[in-house]
């Protein structure tokens, strides 16, 4: 098998990190999602709370909310700290072995890679209610909300780092709706397409 990344951008409640599992079940190799901010943590000396609290969020409300309300200057460095620290363990991983990234603007940062496929993952907004509110145990009207308020955040840092569009499908080689295939399905849909593009496997 020849050294490859999988790097996959989702919708919240689209069961983009369950795919990844799956994934990296099936072709044995790590996946990395909220584990980088384990390794940024001990690069940066800043505890991981800290870094959970920017997690792919990029705060602008000081150039969008019109209330007066103004951000602290040291929430941007520290999101602008956390991006690079999270892009060079990115670069360094995928330099040396096989790897499958969740999120965390992967696509962007190994845009010339070989052998990177990008994928994003949506589903059908009922399908990400239902998997939300039984996760987090609360109903569909606050899984809606946090699906709403997450996927502005996660749209807003792709957007402010990439200068792209988080759901621009030209960002993309392929987007799947997770909601036709199923979790498993659309796992295995991902490995034909990649082996059929880049011959990975």
């Amino acid at each position: 098998m020849n050294k490859f990344i999988i790097t996959i951008s989702r919708q919240y409640g689209s069961g983009g990190l369950l795919i990844a599992q799956e994934l990296s079940k099936c072709l044995k190799v790590e996946y990395y999602d909220k584990n980088l901010l384990l390794i940024a943590a001990q690069k940066s000396g800043l505890r991981t709370e800290i870094l959970e609290q920017f997690d792919e969020k990029k705060h602008l409300e000081l150039l969008e909310n019109l209330t007066g309300y103004i951000t602290c200057p040291e929430n941007f460095a520290l999101n602008d700290t956390l991006f690079k620290i999270q892009s060079d363990i990115i670069k360094t991983i995928a330099k040396k072995s096989s790897a499958i990234f969740v999120g965390r603007c992967a696509d962007y940062i190994l845009r010339d890679m070989q052998n990177c496929v990008h994928i994003f993952i949506h589903a059908n907004l009922q399908d990400r209610i239902k998997r939300i509110s039984e996760k987090n145990k609360i109903d569909k009207d606050k899984a809606l909300e946090q699906i709403n308020i997450i996927d502005k955040e996660r749209s807003k840092y792709y957007n402010y780092y990439t200068s792209k569009t988080w759901t621009d499908v030209n960002s993309y080689d392929l987007s799947i709706n997770s909601s036709i295939l199923g979790i498993s399905n659309t796992a295995e849909l991902i490995i034909s397409f990649s082996n059929k593009l880049k011959g990975c496997f």
